[in-house]
């Protein structure tokens, strides 16, 4: 072997002592950071409906009214029939069995509402809606107000009222049968804590 050879295997030598050496080094200053635990997801529930145990009917002088919860008491479906000097009503409670706060984010009215009753009939015919106490007349937006029905079994009465009071005098009277068709839908959001 020539001198080159030679200088070249120790350079090679060197080398792989160099490497080694420079592994063993960064190896003692290697640090290592670990992670570990358990995370546990609660069960959560929505479920807003209406409390069929509360449905309460109220009829005066003869009405002829009927009030259902249907659709797993998602919906409540009424039709009643007034004579002069009659009134229908009833009263259910909005419920809330989720595990969280409810929301009420805005009530809209589909069809008649009760300010475009009183604006078409004046006093011949008289359509009241109120939630939690207070009396709403048109679709309106409660997402500023804290209207929360609260988790596991908050509530709110609804009472929806029908009068036809008797008339003072003959241009009082109805000439022809009127049929409002009503419909009112209470919107709701979560309240993440």
């Amino acid at each position: 072997m020539n001198k080159e050879g030679r200088f070249q295997n120790v350079l090679i030598i060197l080398l792989a002592v160099a490497v080694v050496g420079m592994s063993i080094g960064f190896a003692t200053l290697q640090g290592q950071l670990t992670i570990n635990g358990n995370a546990t997801f609660e069960k959560a529930k929505w479920e807003i409906v209406w409390d069929n145990s509360t449905l309460v009917e109220t009829e005066v002088n003869g009405t002829n009214g009927t009030v259902v919860a249907n659709n797993n008491n998602t919906n409540i479906d009424f039709t009643a029939t007034l004579k002069p000097n009659s009134s229908y009503s009833f009263t259910v409670n909005a419920k809330n069995n989720g595990t969280f706060d409810a929301k009420l984010t805005g009530i809209t009215f589909k069809d008649d509402t009760p300010a475009s009753v009183q604006t078409t009939y004046g006093t011949k015919i008289g359509y009241s809606f109120t939630y939690g106490g207070v009396s709403y007349t048109q679709t309106t937006d409660t997402s500023a107000n804290d209207i929360t029905l609260a988790k596991n079994g908050g509530s709110a009465p609804v009472v929806v009222t029908l009068t036809y009071p008797l008339p003072g005098d003959e241009s009082s009277l109805l000439s022809d049968d009127v049929t409002l068709h009503m419909g009112v839908e209470l919107n709701y959001e979560p309240v993440i804590e």
